[in-house]
């Protein structure tokens, strides 16, 4: 009798461990959440914070700058075939055949755990040089879709763009004006009798003063921005102009230049900030011009000059 119940036991046993094996055999064999491997798009450079790029835009010329920037594709855990993940990239105002990338899948090998770096670059904004304000736009980088023969691969419900912010400064001249800088094979004329003086209404001692050398008085307002303009009488290779003031309190901090030809139509070389009682301001090229204009812009309580010199070209 023993016996007998000995043998039940031990093929109830039996009887019960035989379908929990068979069950840990299908779940090993079955896909899920813990066997599957995720493809995820990541900065190459991953470890450190995405950068910004910034562009210049220089009126006459265009946009400046660039952009190049390297993503690659990763999984978790590798897999057991190639899996190529195809890259899409967009940027608002931008056409697509702008957008380069030097790929257009990233591959990540059987066995590794990520691709070769896919570099996107954008060197052509002519699609917004019209846009003259300050602008921001966003480099969008995604997975487009993956290929692969590989069951156990799929994507990732997170890392699947990469978001590139592109800012465009406002389109301004090309620097033009450099302060406290002497123009180089240039010889510095103060002859101001030789030439024709006007300054503008309300600055005093516009009859006589020193600057147009038919005085000894400066010229000068109480805080108001003002300009003087020469007439050389015919056309000069201009460098640069050097001015004086009673002292640094009583000089403007910001200047502009423009010429012309015909005195009444006038071209601005920009803004450029000054400082002291003695400013000099080299041009970047020779300007060929009869007429020149300095514009305070920016000045104290109370401003004026003294003298008004021009550097000109010894060729």
């Amino acid at each position: 009798m023993k016996k007998f119940f000995h043998y039940i036991l031990m093929a109830a046993f039996i009887g019960g461990t035989i379908p929990f094996s068979s069950c840990n055999d299908d779940d090993e064999n079955q896909l899920n959440e813990w066997n599957m491997s995720y493809v995820s798009l990541l900065p190459a450079d991953y470890l450190r914070p995405i950068p910004s790029f910034t562009l210049k835009h220089i009126i006459d010329k265009g946009i400046e700058g660039s952009v190049e920037f390297q993503v690659m594709a990763t999984l978790q855990k590798p897999a057991s075939q190639d899996v190529s993940v195809n890259i899409d990239a967009t940027c608002d105002g931008i056409a697509a055949d702008k957008i380069v990338k030097s790929s257009d899948a990233a591959i990540i090998k059987a066995g590794d755990l990520k691709s070769e770096p896919v570099t996107i670059s954008i060197t052509d904004w002519s699609d917004i040089e019209s846009v003259e304000e300050a602008a921001e736009y966003t480099l969008n980088i995604k997975v487009k879709d993956i290929v692969t023969g590989a069951v156990e691969v799929a994507n990732s419900e997170f890392n699947q763009s990469v978001a590139v912010k592109i800012v465009k400064e406002q389109a301004k001249m090309e620097e033009f004006l450099f302060f406290n800088q002497v123009p180089e094979n240039s010889t510095l004329y103060t002859n101001a009798t030789d030439w024709d003086f006007s300054f503008m209404d309300g600055v005093e001692n516009a009859g006589a003063n020193s600057v147009a050398g038919t005085g000894g008085n400066d010229v000068a307002t109480n805080g108001v921005p003002f300009w003087v303009s020469v007439d050389f009488k015919e056309v000069k290779k201009l460098t640069g102009i050097k001015t004086s003031h009673w002292g640094p309190g009583f000089a403007p901090s910001k200047v502009e230049i423009l010429t012309s030809d015909n005195g009444s139509t006038w071209k601005s070389w920009g803004e450029v900030q000054t400082s002291g009682s003695y400013q000099t301001i080299a041009f970047k090229n020779v300007i060929e011009a009869r007429y020149l204009k300095y514009q305070m812009v920016t000045v104290p309580s109370r401003v004026e000059i003294t003298k008004l010199h021009v550097y000109m070209s010894n060729n």
